[in-house]
């Protein structure tokens, strides 16, 4: 094999292995098992939050009264003195009305912006009924 050869080979396998270490690193951590308490209109229960670098995701069931509406104008994530604003949210859409179906449950996902991993915290959903805060901790 000829000089050139050989350094295409290298230059290949310097790259496959810059490739993996970046995926490697790259790599989002999930924690799971959250405590969340109860709440008077709506309660989030989180199964599991997902960091990741560009964001952290919460991934949980919204608990409400069967057969009745409901809507969720904003939500907060604070842990120690930071409060997080939920830029996004799947199952249900901010500022809109929704129906809760017979069983009262909605899986949803919201996003917030990046954070540290949260050991405990309170998150507050402001909606036209009133506020609910509820407070999650890992044990």
């Amino acid at each position: 094999m000829s000089n050139s050869g050989k350094r295409r080979v290298g230059i290949f396998i310097g790259c496959v292995v810059a490739l993996f270490v970046a995926v490697l690193v790259a790599q989002a951590h999930v924690e799971r098992r959250y405590r969340t308490t109860a709440s008077q209109h709506i309660t989030l229960v989180v199964d599991s939050i997902d960091y990741r670098q560009d964001l952290t995701r919460v991934y949980g069931k919204l608990i409400g009264t069967p057969h009745t509406s409901q809507r969720i104008d904003a939500m907060t994530l604070t842990a120690g003195s930071n409060a997080h604003e939920a830029v996004d949210i799947d199952g249900v859409d901010f500022s809109r009305w929704f129906q809760w179906e017979e069983d009262g449950v909605i899986a949803v996902e919201i996003d917030f912006e990046a954070m540290a991993p949260v050991r405990d915290g309170v998150i507050t959903i402001n909606t036209p009924r009133g506020v609910d805060t509820m407070r999650i901790d890992r044990p």
